[in-house]
């Protein structure tokens, strides 16, 4: 899996030059939300194999010697037009030549090998209108345009509802124990025992989305604050620590009485998903799986109801926190701010580090903080349409092919392309010290995913309105929608119960 390769790699990648640059980011909607898993959720329901003794060696997947005659395989991946935008198009599927980016160049290498070992030849796609609509319309008119798919963590799960594709484990030589699989990722998205997509090393997309916390070093040290990093480290990095820490920054720049974003500090600047940020960073989720592994609903409300009245506060608290959703301001203007050293703290994707890449702001990377520092562990969440995952539509008529390039993709991937992403990420050009490097490192061990989430069944988008109306009433507005939310489940848990009767299973 790409976190355990970093450790390997790591020491590496920071001694090489950064050579290239990453797609830039857009901030996602407001009403798109985000996935996470609570502290005793762990990815056990997913048997993972153990490591080999030598670390170091390539590990193979297990896929005989196959030739495919030179056949095409195309895949369809996200356009300009797709989920979330132009700033979202896919970029680590297909590469024409090296060019001297290190991402471009490690997709090409990548690429080179599959092809020249499997004597098939790549394609890609770029959707035109959406990548989940043009799959849909392929397979209901008899399929054949796609061999596989990249698109998003909720388009897949519908996609899989609505019977457009396979079982992973119907997909011959996918083995999702293997470690360049995401194993929490297909615990969380699996449904009545069954996993129809998978992410991980094959994509870096999944990264991208994922939800960070930058910090101005400089204004750390002009307001004497301690060391940020040596707070995460001894498990001190809580809601309150954050709270106390950003209110020192703040300031009425021109003294007109009004915190406003073209003129004054900050303490903390971020978009509306940075409710989502709060909630999945304190371990709680809307829907947790149960002993059967079926996705339920939370039953007791005491914590989550708290969590929710401290992340109101905070990000209701305007004299120090900039939400640019709620004001109007463009996240590229938002970005400006912490750019200008007008904010102690930034909360974005982390496709955002890259578009640092000209600022000349020393700035850290640190997780999103605990709710309290009784908390076991950080956590994480993924946007649920701006990252990406991979599906095979069940119109593939060569299983065999599908399945030998789509493992073979994800296992070289893990020696290509997630080097590379972390040499464009890891290196000083991006993130300038070796603690940020090991803190995205424990970011990208802790993600995880909240069925509730994840396929959009209702309560998270409340849990988002009762946040930024500051946290009050909180039981009673989630209580008024319960009977929504059970509806949505049970309609597409219903959808998967079809389709393993259906099988026969």
């Amino acid at each position: 899996m790409k976190k355990r390769l970093f450790c390997l790699l790591l020491a590496a990648l920071l001694t090489v030059p950064a050579l290239a640059s990453c797609s830039e980011s857009k901030t996602n909607t407001a009403d798109e939300t985000t996935q996470t898993a609570s502290p005793q959720v762990s990815a056990g329901d997913v048997p993972v194999e153990e490591t080999p003794e030598d670390e170091t060696a390539e590990i193979l997947p297990d896929i005989p010697e196959l030739d495919f005659g030179g056949e095409d395989f195309t895949f369809l991946t996200n356009g300009a037009n797709d989920d979330c935008g132009s700033d979202w198009i896919t970029y680590d599927v297909s590469a024409e030549e090296l060019n001297g980016e290190v991402i471009n160049d490690a997709v090409f290498e990548r690429n080179d090998y599959l092809t020249g070992t499997y004597n098939f030849k790549l394609l890609e796609e770029k959707s035109s209108s959406t990548a989940h609509d043009m799959l849909r319309k392929d397979v209901k008119g008899g399929g054949g345009a796609y061999d596989a798919c990249f698109t998003g963590f909720l388009r897949a799960q519908t996609l899989a509802a609505d019977g457009f594709t396979h079982r992973m484990s119907d997909v011959p030589y996918v083995d999702l124990t293997k470690p360049w699989w995401d194993h929490r990722a297909a615990e969380d998205m699996m449904m009545l025992g069954d996993v129809y997509c998978g992410t991980g090393d094959i994509t870096t997309i999944d990264n991208d989305a994922t939800w960070i916390l930058m910090f101005n070093k400089q204004m750390m040290v002009d307001l004497g604050l301690e060391d940020i990093y040596e707070v995460v480290r001894e498990d001190r990095w809580s809601y309150d620590k954050l709270y106390d820490t950003l209110k020192t920054a703040s300031r009425d720049v021109d003294g007109n009485g009004k915190m406003e974003g073209p003129t004054d500090t900050f303490g903390f600047v971020t978009t509306g998903n940075t409710c989502y940020g709060l909630l999945y960073a304190s371990g709680e989720k809307i829907s947790p799986k149960n002993a059967d592994g079926e996705p339920t609903l939370i039953s007791d409300l005491n914590r989550i109801t708290s969590v929710v009245e401290k992340a109101g506060l905070i990000l209701g608290d305007l004299d120090h926190v900039f939400v640019c959703d709620r004001t109007g301001y463009s996240t590229d203007n938002l970005r400006h701010i912490f750019e200008e050293g007008r904010s102690l703290f930034y909360g974005e994707v982390m496709q955002c580090i890259t578009r640092m890449r000209e600022s000349e702001t020393d700035f850290g990377v640190i997780p999103w903080p605990k709710f309290d520092e009784g908390q076991t562990g950080y956590y994480n969440f993924v946007h649920n349409t701006a990252g990406k995952t991979i599906v095979v539509p069940v119109s593939q008529g060569r299983m065999e092919m599908a399945g030998a390039i789509v493992e073979a993709m994800a296992a070289k991937s893990m020696y290509t392309l997630t080097p590379a992403y972390y040499d464009v990420c890891m290196t000083y050009k991006y993130v300038r010290d070796e603690e940020s490097s090991a803190m995205l490192n424990l970011i990208l061990e802790s993600r995880c995913f909240d069925p509730a989430y994840i396929n959009d069944w209702g309560l998270a988008s409340t849990t988002y309105n009762v946040i930024y109306a500051g946290g009050e009433n909180f039981a009673s507005k989630w209580n008024g929608q319960v009977k929504v939310f059970n509806k949505m489940k049970d309609k597409m848990m219903g959808k998967f119960e079809t389709l393993k009767e259906e099988r026969g299973d």
